[in-house]
């Protein structure tokens, strides 16, 4: 057995490097891609209406908006689309290409070339937004008993669409599909008994935008509002503690499903300079 244990750690000696080595090269690409680090908070209501959950206090009239909660983004630059217009006359002293890129007004130019009269226009850019949120604040409708916790996105991941990045406002729309998990969700009953749940489902939805560009330098940060609708309902539950029989007046699913505006700040990832001496452009809205 000896000779084989050394023949496996002489192997493991060997592949351990390139494998550390691969990983890091990985992890490098994913840093260059990154573009947006965000924090936000998220307010959240249903939509069609709720007829077990309510927003509200139980036994109180049923509230079909309110639930909240903070959420993390990061956003990673996929694409930009850039075509060839008609310059237009300029007044005053002609800048610098340097200049021109380091306040995020022209694109990279160097692959892509223009005939003379024509300069560079980037009016579409994609990204894809990792987005983690936890949102709380709902009830039970019935007041015979107490339903509380959290749901929490595992994550969500989000493409996006941006017209005209790097502008003052740029308005944006996209797509979005996560894994959504129950955190903490519980039923307490008028004996005080203890039902906790958990389960896990997915969601879809879509959302649009916009965010209010805001620079210092090669420094840059965004406030933006999004406004949007998302799909998520659990279709059954695990209840865990031991519980075997369950009353037949608690909820078997629980359907979240509504509209929801997100408002935050996404802080820009530092940019390298440019040979010349002009930063890259960067920086783009999606949460």
């Amino acid at each position: 057995m000896r000779p084989l244990r050394a023949l496996i750690l002489s192997v493991m000696v060997v592949a351990l490097p390139r494998a550390l080595r691969a990983q890091g090269s990985f992890v490098e690409q994913i840093f260059k891609s990154l573009d947006d680090v965000g924090a936000f908070w998220v307010y959240q209501g249903f939509l069609p209406t709720s007829s077990t959950l309510t927003a509200g206090n139980s036994g109180a009239q049923p509230k079909q908006s309110g639930l909240q909660g903070p959420g993390l983004g990061f956003t990673f630059h996929l694409t930009d689309v850039t075509t060839c217009v008609h310059r237009k006359p300029r007044e005053g002293p002609r800048r610098s290409p340097q200049s021109d890129t380091a306040q995020g007004a022209q694109p990279d130019t160097a692959h892509h070339q223009c005939p003379a009269d024509f300069e560079l226009d980037q009016p579409w850019r994609f990204e894809l937004a990792l987005i983690y949120s936890q949102v709380s604040g709902f009830h039970s409708q019935d007041p015979s008993f107490d339903l509380r916790g959290s749901i929490r996105e595992l994550p969500r991941l989000s493409w996006f669409v941006l017209y005209k990045p790097g502008r003052l406002f740029s308005p944006y729309f996209g797509f979005h599909v996560g894994l959504l998990q129950t955190q903490s969700v519980a039923i307490y009953d008028t004996t005080g008994a203890y039902y906790p749940m958990s389960g896990t489902t997915y969601e879809l939805g879509v959302a649009v935008g916009g965010a209010l560009l805001i620079t210092s330098g090669s420094e840059a940060m965004q406030i933006f509002v999004e406004p949007g609708y998302t799909m998520r309902s659990f279709s059954s539950f695990d209840w865990g503690g031991g519980v075997r029989t369950i009353p037949a007046r608690f909820p078997r699913t629980l359907r979240f499903t509504g509209w929801e505006v997100a408002v935050g700040v996404e802080i820009a990832k530092p940019q390298q300079r440019e040979a010349g001496g002009g930063a890259k452009p960067g920086g783009s809205p999606g949460s």
